[in-house]
Protein backbone atom coordinates (compact mmCIF):
# COMPACT_ATOMS: atom_id res chain seq x y z
CA UNK A 1 0.00 0.00 0.00
CA UNK A 2 1.32 3.41 -1.27
CA UNK A 3 1.48 5.94 1.18
CA UNK A 4 0.03 9.78 -0.21
CA UNK A 5 1.79 12.71 1.00
CA UNK A 6 -0.15 16.36 0.75
CA UNK A 7 2.04 19.21 0.28
CA UNK A 8 1.52 23.25 1.03
CA UNK A 9 0.53 23.53 -2.35
CA UNK A 10 -2.22 20.87 -2.67
CA UNK A 11 -4.38 22.76 0.11
CA UNK A 12 -3.65 25.97 -1.32
CA UNK A 13 -5.11 24.54 -5.22
CA UNK A 14 -7.76 23.76 -3.43
CA UNK A 15 -8.31 26.48 -1.41
CA UNK A 16 -7.77 28.51 -4.84
CA UNK A 17 -10.31 26.35 -6.69
CA UNK A 18 -13.09 26.29 -4.29
CA UNK A 19 -12.68 30.41 -3.87
CA UNK A 20 -13.19 30.67 -7.52
CA UNK A 21 -15.94 28.27 -8.40
CA UNK A 22 -17.58 30.04 -5.65
CA UNK A 23 -17.20 33.20 -7.03
CA UNK A 24 -18.68 32.39 -10.94
CA UNK A 25 -21.96 30.52 -8.93
CA UNK A 26 -22.28 33.86 -6.56
CA UNK A 27 -22.19 35.94 -9.95
CA UNK A 28 -24.29 33.74 -11.64
CA UNK A 29 -26.84 34.18 -9.15
CA UNK A 30 -26.71 38.13 -8.78
CA UNK A 31 -27.22 38.51 -12.24
CA UNK A 32 -30.35 35.54 -12.11
CA UNK A 33 -31.67 38.01 -9.07
CA UNK A 34 -30.83 41.58 -9.44
CA UNK A 35 -30.68 44.10 -6.81
CA UNK A 36 -32.19 46.72 -8.80
CA UNK A 37 -35.57 47.18 -9.86
CA UNK A 38 -37.43 45.57 -6.83
CA UNK A 39 -40.97 46.95 -5.83
CA UNK A 40 -41.53 47.76 -2.11
CA UNK A 41 -44.22 48.95 -0.25
CA UNK A 42 -42.10 51.09 1.71
CA UNK A 43 -42.18 54.65 1.02
CA UNK A 44 -39.00 56.06 -0.25
CA UNK A 45 -38.02 59.50 1.81
CA UNK A 46 -35.95 62.37 1.32
CA UNK A 47 -33.92 64.46 4.05
CA UNK A 48 -37.04 67.65 3.84
CA UNK A 49 -39.61 64.51 4.23
CA UNK A 50 -37.77 62.82 7.00
CA UNK A 51 -38.75 65.12 10.13
CA UNK A 52 -42.42 65.38 8.84
CA UNK A 53 -43.02 61.35 8.83
CA UNK A 54 -42.00 60.73 11.75
CA UNK A 55 -43.19 62.73 14.08
CA UNK A 56 -46.95 61.63 14.67
CA UNK A 57 -48.13 57.73 14.88
CA UNK A 58 -46.02 54.80 14.84
CA UNK A 59 -43.93 54.33 11.89
CA UNK A 60 -40.87 52.48 10.97
CA UNK A 61 -37.69 53.87 8.75
CA UNK A 62 -35.24 51.47 7.38
CA UNK A 63 -32.18 53.15 6.82
CA UNK A 64 -30.26 51.29 4.06
CA UNK A 65 -27.65 51.08 1.04
CA UNK A 66 -28.24 49.00 -2.05
CA UNK A 67 -27.14 45.94 -1.32
CA UNK A 68 -28.08 42.95 -1.40
CA UNK A 69 -29.04 42.64 2.40
CA UNK A 70 -30.27 45.49 2.91
CA UNK A 71 -32.83 44.27 0.15
CA UNK A 72 -33.50 41.16 2.19
CA UNK A 73 -34.36 43.23 5.17
CA UNK A 74 -36.69 45.54 2.61
CA UNK A 75 -38.37 42.27 1.80
CA UNK A 76 -38.72 41.22 5.60
CA UNK A 77 -40.27 44.74 6.30
CA UNK A 78 -42.46 44.50 3.08
CA UNK A 79 -43.80 40.96 4.28
CA UNK A 80 -44.36 42.29 8.23
CA UNK A 81 -45.88 45.56 6.34
CA UNK A 82 -48.43 43.01 5.08
CA UNK A 83 -49.41 41.78 8.21
CA UNK A 84 -49.84 44.86 10.25
CA UNK A 85 -52.90 45.74 8.52
CA UNK A 86 -52.00 49.06 7.96
CA UNK A 87 -51.74 50.14 12.03
CA UNK A 88 -47.65 51.50 11.25
CA UNK A 89 -46.24 53.60 8.28
CA UNK A 90 -43.49 51.99 7.02
CA UNK A 91 -40.30 54.26 5.30
CA UNK A 92 -37.31 53.57 4.13
CA UNK A 93 -34.09 56.17 3.60
CA UNK A 94 -31.00 56.02 1.36
CA UNK A 95 -28.41 57.24 3.45
CA UNK A 96 -25.62 57.32 0.62
CA UNK A 97 -28.10 60.31 -0.68
CA UNK A 98 -29.09 61.88 2.60
CA UNK A 99 -26.17 61.47 4.92
CA UNK A 100 -27.32 63.83 7.13
CA UNK A 101 -30.25 61.74 9.08
CA UNK A 102 -27.99 59.00 9.55
CA UNK A 103 -25.61 60.62 10.86
CA UNK A 104 -28.38 62.24 13.54
CA UNK A 105 -29.53 58.98 14.32
CA UNK A 106 -25.88 57.46 14.29
CA UNK A 107 -26.36 54.99 12.25
CA UNK A 108 -23.37 52.49 12.30
CA UNK A 109 -24.47 49.73 9.70
CA UNK A 110 -27.06 48.98 7.24
CA UNK A 111 -29.52 48.21 7.19
CA UNK A 112 -30.80 49.63 10.38
CA UNK A 113 -34.31 50.01 11.23
CA UNK A 114 -35.86 51.92 13.73
CA UNK A 115 -39.33 52.51 15.23
CA UNK A 116 -40.34 55.85 15.83
CA UNK A 117 -43.84 56.49 18.15
CA UNK A 118 -44.35 60.72 18.27
CA UNK A 119 -41.60 61.40 16.90
CA UNK A 120 -39.13 59.32 19.28
CA UNK A 121 -37.14 56.51 18.69
CA UNK A 122 -38.56 53.75 20.46
CA UNK A 123 -36.57 50.80 19.69
CA UNK A 124 -33.81 49.95 16.78
CA UNK A 125 -33.16 47.05 14.95
CA UNK A 126 -29.80 46.23 13.20
CA UNK A 127 -28.88 43.89 10.68
CA UNK A 128 -31.67 41.04 8.61
CA UNK A 129 -34.49 39.80 10.97
CA UNK A 130 -37.05 37.45 10.30
CA UNK A 131 -40.64 38.66 10.07
CA UNK A 132 -41.38 36.68 13.13
CA UNK A 133 -38.79 38.47 14.90
CA UNK A 134 -40.27 41.72 13.94
CA UNK A 135 -43.37 41.27 15.01
CA UNK A 136 -42.27 40.36 18.18
CA UNK A 137 -40.34 43.31 18.69
CA UNK A 138 -43.20 45.98 17.22
CA UNK A 139 -45.12 44.39 20.03
CA UNK A 140 -43.16 44.97 22.78
CA UNK A 141 -41.80 48.40 21.51
CA UNK A 142 -45.56 49.47 21.65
Amino acid sequence: MSKISLKTWHFLLVFAILGISSTIIWSNELEKNPVTGRNSSLVELNDRMFSDSVVTDTCIVLFYTKSDVCYKMEQNLNQFNNVSEGHTRFFKLNIEDYPGEYGKYDISGTPTTIIFKDGQEIDRIMGIVPVSNLLMLYKRSI
